[in-house]
């Protein structure tokens, strides 16, 4: 198995044999991406490095590469190959030459910086102005040489701090739709004294070591599915030897190692890291074979257990097989099990999950915990394009989820159940707070999404400008708490015409609450306030979105025609609203 830590030679020669493998038996599930790589350096065979990378991922990537150091000129120019190529997203492939530094008198370096971040971000207006795709902008990799030495540290016009102020600001000037690919971090990971390979710089315009190709290609192959929803959701976890050091049942709250020494510090660092995953976003979930209350005891009882019970989302703790436990957790969740990282110390475990469950990503362990975090990190499952305060209260949307599951436990009639929840909806045009959270939504729904089209910020700030479009969010909150944004529909309507449903994503953790009706309701009201006669649907069969495959029928849609692989339902203006358990 390929690492991206494995040097160039065996990276080029997996990517050709892959290449060869689906040249002769093309692989329908891979989803295709094109790509326009805009680069200051030499890039050919990164560009094969990362077409592998992609692959790994589920992409089939078609990738067209810029003639050497035009990125302006091709950007600038409308009538190039760039435009009819019409990428998904722009890579504009940069390096701390293109910062173009020189010795500048102390005070200088803020106007110099300015200036060239000022034509960058031009750049990004043309591309954001003449295609809809993300755009990917690497940082500047500091090299590790600066004429000052140590003083450069110091000194504000040095090459080493100018560098560090440019990162930042082009970091700050990034709108939506604006990723900055931090080059300068991978350097670091990589080892600064190696990553700058003056010799094939000069000789070949090499934008760093040939043995880093894998290491960039592959993170960067990560961050592009992030951008388009793809990014892992939950961190299932053991606990024993894993959480901590040693066995809750055998050796009790006293004899775990869990703080104190060298290991039981391992043990609580690893634990920090996954309480900041949970923080900005990542749901974690316990999967233990123990006694229930013997496996919750350090979560309650222990001084230096960092995790609590309530940063975890679903907890089981059972003597059934993991595969069979992290099915029950996805299902709980209502998320597919390629959304999920399992880690486990034991090998067994991981080779089970492994076996049975291929869709779950499973980091090797090292036999060290001290090791642990950075084992899961170098995976980078959980890369991100965006962060919300939705982001941060995730994990307790999901808790809450499961208490409403506990409740509805004790009815026997459902809409008892759901009038018991004093359910309260609240419908809302797209504004610039709600912007990210819209956006995010839609990229990141799979199961809730009656077309899988996707749209980054910028494409909804474009679309909602547009005659006749409107861009809806929805917000549920009940008697456990607030549910926050749920709920994105893009639409396009016109007096005398129908309203068409372009664009219907919601998260599945409010499914089955009547919050479909509500919605339709509100889309009842506006087609009325259009002059609209009808609502139009559209249904696309994708893999994983079987879920709403007959939404609109249930809705009282009626079936209109098949068109290009997708059908087409429609609903007559003139009825009455749906009924539904969520207030306004």
């Amino acid at each position: 198995m390929l690492t991206p830590y494995d040097d160039f030679t065996l990276q080029l020669k997996a990517a050709k044999a892959c290449a060869r493998a689906l040249k002769t038996n093309p692989d329908p599930s891979l989803k295709p991406i094109k790509i326009a790589l805009l680069a200051s350096s030499t890039v050919d065979s990164f560009a094969e490095i990362l077409t592998y990378w992609l692959a790994q991922e589920g992409y089939a990537a078609k990738i067209w590469i810029a003639p050497f150091d035009t990125i302006s000129s091709t950007i600038l120019d409308r009538g190039s190959v760039l435009y009819t190529f019409k990428p998904d997203l722009v890579w504009l492939f940069t390096s701390h030459r293109d910062a173009r530094w020189s010795t500048r008198a102390e005070g200088e370096a803020p106007d110099a910086i300015a200036g060239i971040i000022q034509e960058k971000t031009a750049l990004w207006k043309v591309l954001q102005s003449e295609l809809n795709c993300t755009i990917l902008h690497n940082n500047a990799d500091i090299p590790p040489v600066d004429s000052f030495g140590n003083f450069g540290g110091q000194l504000s016009g040095s090459e080493r701090n100018f560098l560090r102020r440019y990162n930042l600001e082009l970091a700050l000037a990034a709108p939506a739709g604006v990723l900055i690919f931090d080059l300068d971090h991978l350097s670091a990971l990589f080892g600064k004294k190696r990553w700058m390979d003056n010799r094939s710089w000069h000789h070949s315009k090499n934008p760093f070591h040939f043995d880093a190709y894998g290491l960039v290609a592959f993170q960067a192959a990560r961050v592009m599915v992030a951008s388009r929803g793809g990014a892992r959701k939950c961190l299932v976890l053991d606990l024993d030897n894993t959480l901590w050091g040693g066995v809750i049942g055998d050796d009790g709250l006293s004899g775990i190692k869990l703080g104190g020494d060298a290991e039981g510090e391992s043990f609580v660092d690893f634990q920090r890291y996954l309480r900041s995953l949970k923080e900005r976003g990542i749901l974690l979930a316990v999967c233990s074979k123990n006694d229930e209350a013997n496996a919750k005891e350090p979560f309650l009882q222990h001084p230096d257990c960092v995790l609590k019970l309530e940063d975890i989302s679903v907890f089981r703790a059972n003597w059934g097989n993991k595969a069979d436990n992290l099915r029950a957790i996805a299902a709980t969740l209502n998320i597919g099990l390629d959304s999920i990282v399992f880690v486990d110390d034991n090998p067994v475990e991981r080779n089970l999950v492994r076996e049975l469950l291929p869709m779950v990503a499973v980091p090797e362990l090292p036999a060290d915990p001290a090791e642990y975090k950075t084992a899961v990190a170098e995976g980078c499952y959980f890369e991100t394009v965006a962060f919300s305060d939705e982001d941060r209260q995730r994990a307790r949307y999901y808790r809450e989820n499961a208490a409403r599951a506990d409740l509805q436990s004790g009815f026997t009639d459902i809409n008892a159940y759901l009038e018991s929840l004093a359910m309260i909806g609240e419908a809302g045009s797209l504004d610039a707070f709600h912007l990210p959270r819209v956006a995010q939504l839609i990229n990141k729904s799979n199961q809730f999404h009656l077309t899988g089209t996707r749209y980054s910020e910028a494409e909804l700030q474009e679309i909602v400008a547009r005659p006749n479009y409107h861009i809806r969010h929805f917000k549920l909150r009940d008697r456990f708490g607030d549910n926050g944004l749920i709920a994105a529909l893009v639409l396009n309507g016109n007096p005398g015409g129908d309203l068409r449903i372009d664009t219907w994503a919601m998260s599945c953790r409010v499914l089955a609450r009547t919050m479909e009706e509500f919605i339709l309701n509100d889309i009842m009201v506006l087609g009325q306030r259009l002059g609209c006669v009808s609502v139009l649907g559209r249904y696309v069969p994708l893999p994983k979105n079987n879920l709403v495959a007959k939404l609109y029928e249930r809705l009282g849609f009626s079936f209109l025609a098949d068109e290009a692989g997708a059908s087409l339902w429609r609903l007559s203006l003139d009825g009455s609203p749906r009924p539904t358990h969520v207030r306004s």
